[in-house]
């Protein structure tokens, strides 16, 4: 187990798709926790928390989830994993998300992912749940200050990343994104709703830099900022000089393997506050 790992008796984990789930609930089994899985179709992958009981449901299916939930007797929660925002058009909701819809439709047709994660956990809540950060139990996948990798910026890059950290902040506080990616003293993409890999593949250059950094408002016990090892293979496909992420507020899976592409590809990675 991780040092300073959350310990509770039992904990579901709802998961979207990428390695955060299974780590989450391998660190969680660590320190003695019951874990359960809720896997929402449509966002999570076939063999997320594979290894672990539970059960797979739309995100709009609310009565099937709390009722399997309850019926387990869970009320401890994580959310966590890879999510694509719905179009209300879309939705085919129960009669328990049709009472407690009025409370998440604003944000979920108006505002941006911080108002509507927050709308969902006023809504969890009021439900007599609890939600807990996915930190509190993946302590060690947290980005750490510093270089993280053998490549260091130079000092042009320096002022790149400087220069992205204020303009990721910035797009941050309008709820609209995490990420920015920087070249030669310009802002030349910022993230959309379609989430960092679509910024990558549409605005990557060679020599590019991608910075990542939490919304200051963001609530950050369910939406930090992460990378994996695909971001590393996308930004080294566009030719990217470097990755530079906010430490203490990133989530990094597969960490080891992460720094070890990043030497590979010759993309420096560095942790900044």
């Amino acid at each position: 187990m991780t040092s300073g790992s959350l310990q509770l008796p039992s904990l579901a984990i709802v998961a979207g798709g990428g390695a955060f789930p299974d780590l989450v609930a391998d660190e969680a089994r660590a320190g003695g926790t019951k874990v359960l899985a809720v896997r929402l179709s449509g966002h999570a992958e076939p063999l997320t928390l594979s290894r672990t009981d539970g059960i797979w449901a739309r995100p709009e299916q609310l009565g099937h989830i709390f009722a399997y939930l309850r019926g387990q007797g869970v009320r401890d929660l994580v959310l966590i994993g890879r999510m694509r925002r719905p179009r209300i058009f879309d939705l085919r909701p129960d009669m328990t998300t049709l009472r407690l819809l009025p409370q998440i439709l604003w944000p979920l047709c108006a505002g941006g992912d911080d108002a509507l994660l927050r709308a969902v956990r006023k809504m969890l809540e009021g439900e007599g749940f609890r939600l807990h950060s996915a930190q509190s139990f993946i302590t060690g996948f947290v980005a750490d200050k510093g270089v993280m990798g053998l490549l260091v910026p130079d000092a042009s890059a320096s002022t790149d990343i400087a220069l992205g950290m204020e303009a990721a902040r910035a797009h941050g506080a309008r709820d609209a994104g995490q990420a920015v990616i920087v070249l030669n003293g310009v802002v030349i993409g910022r993230e959309g709703v379609d989430g960092t890999d679509v910024l990558i593949d549409a605005h990557g250059v060679a020599g590019a830099i991608l910075v990542k950094m939490a919304k200051p408002q963001q609530d950050r016990a369910l939406d930090l900022p992460s990378i994996g090892p695909d971001t590393i293979r996308r930004c080294a496909a566009k030719g990217f000089a470097g990755i530079a992420v906010e430490a203490g507020a990133t989530l990094v899976a597969n960490k080891k393997q992460v720094i070890d592409f990043a030497n590979a590809h010759g993309l420096f990675l560095v942790g900044v506050t």
